[in-house]
């Protein structure tokens, strides 16, 4: 293997040869691939020893060793169970979703009361957002717009699910 950088006395030498040699020896320039790999590696190396002295390289090489990998346990061990869990399933509280009715209102958007929480959706009024969906739950407006309904009903869904699968109703 050749010497690329022998002539080169500090890490600015160094860098200058490296630019010519990648000229001349860069595939793209014609050169050949495995040539430039070396140049490469020798020039990688040439600013390892540069920056640091060989004793702290070999010191730092033999430290930083990967650990063994360890087989895997042969049963999995035990999780901790949340502090919480839902009392109410996400299929259980669409089924009720899905049962109580959308009704209409006069500003064209529809509502519904689901287990005391009230959710309104409604168009936006301005012509230019024509066709944007707002989700109001309890009195509170969400601060994002839809495009279709059925997006603004699935955040609804999942604002007022959110709120009651932990309680027991």
């Amino acid at each position: 293997m050749k010497d690329w950088f022998a002539d080169c006395k500090n890490l600015k030498e160094a860098q200058i040869e490296y630019r010519r040699l990648c000229f001349e020896h860069h595939p793209d320039h014609g050169g050949d691939t495995t040539i430039m790999q070396a140049i490469n590696a020798a020039y990688r190396e040439f600013k390892l020893q540069q920056l640091a002295p060989p004793s702290m390289l070999s010191k730092a090489r033999s430290r930083w060793k990967r650990p063994p990998r360890q087989r895997p346990a042969e049963t999995p061990p035990e999780t901790p169970a949340p502090q919480t869990w839902p009392t109410h399933s996400r299929d259980y509280f669409r089924s009720i979703w899905r049962r109580e009715p959308w009704q209409p209102l006069s500003n064209g958007g529809v509502s519904r009361t689901i287990w005391g929480h009230t959710i309104l959706l409604f168009q936006h009024p301005a012509p230019r957002y024509q066709g944007a969906w707002f989700v109001m739950l309890d009195d509170v407006l969400s601060p994002f717009m839809y495009d279709s309904r059925a997006e603004a009903e699935q955040s609804a869904f999942d604002l007022v699910y959110d709120k009651v699968k932990h309680l027991d109703v």
